[in-house]
């Protein structure tokens, strides 16, 4: 089984957002959902990513049932080489498929790292199964 979770930025942050899955869409627009087996892969993922010893919040909600504040950490900003090598470390790690939805999973981090880097809030929300 899969888990769904969602990486955010924005430089306003209130737990309503979470509330129901169209306040949250309206509220982070450019989120980018990241999908994998647990909370351990998420672990190393940030870990790969710079991002070390992140406590989860709970929220009680019926759509979303944990939330990292990585807000204090910057998303690697990757060249094409660079996001080739985090992706090659990334697939030998986690043992997870080299294929495309992988890599598009991750493909964010190229284009979105620069833009969330300069906003207020960088969170990643667990989607509830």
């Amino acid at each position: 089984m899969t888990m769904n979770f969602n990486f955010i930025a924005s430089d306003k942050f209130d737990l309503k957002s979470f509330e129901n899955v169209g306040k949250f869409v309206d509220d982070f627009p450019d989120f980018q959902t990241v999908v994998i087996n647990d909370e351990n892969e998420l672990k190393l993922l940030l870990e790969l990513m710079g991002i070390h010893d992140i406590v989860p919040n709970e929220l009680k909600t019926s759509e979303f049932s944990r939330l990292w504040d990585v807000s204090s950490y910057q998303l690697p900003e990757l060249s094409n080489e660079q996001f080739d090598q985090f992706f090659s470390t990334w697939i030998q790690k986690s043992n997870r498929s080299n294929n495309m939805d992988e890599y598009g999973n991750l493909s964010f981090l190229q284009g979105l790292s620069s833009k969330w880097n300069k906003m207020n809030y960088r969170l990643v929300v667990k989607e509830t199964n």
